[in-house]
């Protein structure tokens, strides 16, 4: 297997997380502008990596943080309620990075009611 893996490349690569200092200033800059009940959750959770089109974001959000209950949401409420907070909280307080990033959300509602957002490119002041 190692000989057609180095020939056809051996399948698509995990992205590796990046520790330089723009990561460094963007893992600050999330930390500084979103709410503080997400960054004081131990659910907060923040990758950044660099990708074919620049730095990318994943960010893991606790959405019971505030108090809120979901006990009786079924999967389309979820979906629905993730779109629409992750569109807030990109609009609000992802503005102008440090650096161009693009946002991913993972917005965790509680055991298996986790909704992942791609919500774009933030560009940077």
């Amino acid at each position: 297997m190692g000989l057609f893996s180095s020939l056809f490349g051996g399948g698509a690569k995990k992205a590796e997380e990046v520790n330089d200092a723009n990561a460094q200033a963007l893992k600050q800059f999330f930390r500084e502008k979103l709410p503080a009940n997400y960054v004081n959750s131990p659910k907060y959770a923040i990758s950044i990596t660099r990708g074919d089109k620049g730095y990318e974001a994943r960010i893991n959000l606790d959405m019971g943080s505030d108090g809120s209950d979901y006990s009786g949401f079924g999967k389309d409420d979820f979906a629905g309620l993730a779109d629409m907070e992750s569109g807030y909280v990109f609009d609000e307080f992802v503005k102008d990075p440090p650096v161009t990033v693009i946002v991913t959300f993972d917005m965790d509602f509680g055991p298996r009611n986790r909704i992942t957002v791609n919500k774009g490119r933030a560009l940077a002041k």
